[in-house]
């Protein structure tokens, strides 16, 4: 009986694309996300963060937040990421055969950055996955030969894409510099060819874009950058060397990370063969971002997630590497199925709290404050009972202030847009981040003001704002319920200069 391998791999990213909308449907906005929506919000060619690739994606999903609900925003990610499977699936096949591209997919399906983090919930790892590998998928029809021999225009769009990519997050540039190390290595006649460095104006008009912005904005994304990944501070920071290799170990999936160090063992014995053009290609794309983080988490904090597009990147190489084992689609199947539950089971943790422990504290300040879970839980409840408040008070007149950009994000999201009320970022720019550019843009009074804090991440206006209001009442607690049981209050406070 013939298999088609490419119509079992589309059904599997049918499967996964309608299980993220389940996702997507059934958790609220973690802080990252929300405060990403503020880049379609309030467009621009760059931002403080990131750049605004992530904005533009969310703009078009939808119809520039004509649609404008957890799934629509989520939409900018979750199509984007069934693409980037089937890019995978592309990559594979071109590699061996549709067998290779279907194991490919089925690693990308079980894949936690690739899927949920990258793939469901909206970050500027969306675009920069997809745009990633697509650059990624052009480049290997090209690079590994000779010149003469192969389509110029594939190499442009390859520049193209990976130009994209860097306006998604700048860890993008690692893809050109794999692209220039391996040519400088492997390659050297595409150094006498005027075709590759007519690609490269494509990522630089981008970091152009990028560059005035910032030179417009005392070039503040560079230094906020600069402080968090400096490569020449040398205190040695166990915890987060720690949590960076622990991390990349299971944001990648196990399985995937174990795999990918025996496929790099069997390639330097010599028992895995594989065309070395092509295998220098993934590598020098690949690795040299995951032993940037790796080294970066040596001296400052960083975050797992940064290298993930590696990961991502190896997959058409480690399914080649187990192409041969014995059940392997089967087994990756299970695998899957095993995944998704373990997810299903995620979402009711969060949204009913099964088998979280008892919270201890009796205090409403500090009421839920070590259930991290709390980030996407509670917020649409909030919203209907602070509209209530705010209706029968009068106060949807009044801006609301926030100290840092969350909980504003998620406040912005939730409370004022269905309201119509401003949220300010009243502080330090390095708390407020892209408040700081919002403020400009609105025209509220800031005579009277409200302040909305939760128990989760408590601040008190009295001590915080006390120098700019001279009375400050708090006007409400609202308990926020889950399973019937009061997990965290929402605070109301009245300010007045």
């Amino acid at each position: 009986m013939q298999y088609s391998y490419k119509g079992f791999a589309i059904i599997v990213i049918v499967v996964s694309v309608l299980f993220r909308f389940f996702l997507a449907t059934s958790l609220e906005f973690g802080n990252d996300e929300v405060y990403y929506w503020l880049y379609a919000k309030y467009p621009a060619i760059s931002h403080f963060d990131h750049p605004p690739m992530v904005g533009f994606f969310i703009q078009f999903f939808t119809l520039n937040l004509y649609f404008d609900s957890e799934l629509a925003i989520r939409l900018a990610a979750i199509i984007p990421s069934g693409i980037s499977m089937y890019v995978v699936f592309l990559v594979a096949n071109y590699l061996k055969n549709e067998k290779t591209g279907f194991i490919a997919v089925l690693l990308y399906a079980i894949h936690i950055y690739g899927f949920v983090i990258a793939g469901t919930f909206i970050l500027p790892d969306s675009p920069l996955v997809l745009c990633w590998l697509l650059g990624f998928y052009f480049f290997i029809q090209v690079l590994p030969y000779n010149p003469n021999d192969v389509s110029k225009l594939k190499l442009i769009i390859g520049f193209l894409f990976s130009g994209c990519a860097i306006y998604a997050k700048y860890q993008a540039v690692f893809l050109l510099f794999g692209v220039f190390l391996y040519v400088l290595l492997c390659n050297r006649k595409w150094l006498k060819n005027v075709f590759f460095y007519v690609g490269f104006l494509f990522p630089l008009f981008f970091m152009i874009l990028i560059f005035y912005w910032n030179y417009d904005n005392d070039f503040i994304s560079y230094k906020f950058h600069g402080d968090r990944v400096s490569l020449f501070s040398f205190k040695f920071n166990k915890d987060s060397f720690l949590r960076e290799a622990l991390g990349q170990f299971l944001y990648n999936n196990p399985y995937v990370v174990i795999m990918f160090v025996l496929c790099m063992v069997a390639v330097f014995k010599k028992r895995f063969l594989v065309e070395k053009k092509q295998l220098f290609l993934f590598l020098s794309v690949s690795v040299p971002l995951i032993l940037t983080t790796i080294y970066l988490s040596l001296f400052r904090d960083t975050l797992p997630h940064w290298s993930g597009v590696s990961y991502i990147t190896m997959l058409p190489l480690i399914a080649l590497f187990i192409a041969e084992r014995k059940n392997i689609q089967k087994k990756l199947v299970i695998g899957g199925v095993s995944f998704y539950t373990l997810l299903f089971i995620t979402v009711f943790v969060i949204n009913e709290g099964l088998f979280l422990p008892e919270q201890s504290s009796i205090d409403k300040e500090s009421l839920g404050r070590k259930d991290v879970l709390l980030d996407m839980y509670g917020w649409k409840q909030a919203s209907e009972k602070l509209s209530l408040i705010f209706k029968e008070r009068e106060l949807k007149s009044f801006p609301i202030i926030s100290n840092r950009w969350y909980p504003a994000a998620h406040i912005d999201y939730y409370i004022a847009r269905p309201n119509h009320m401003n949220v300010y970022g009243i502080g330090a720019l390095n708390e407020i981040h892209k408040y700081y550019w919002i403020n400009k843009q609105q025209s509220s009074s800031l005579a009277k003001a409200l302040f909305i804090t939760d128990s989760r991440n408590y601040i008190d206006p009295s001590e915080m704002y006390k120098n700019e209001y001279s009375i400050i009442n708090r006007v409400e607690e609202i308990p926020i319920v889950r399973s019937g049981k009061v997990v965290k209050y929402v605070f109301l406070y009245l300010l007045e200069k």
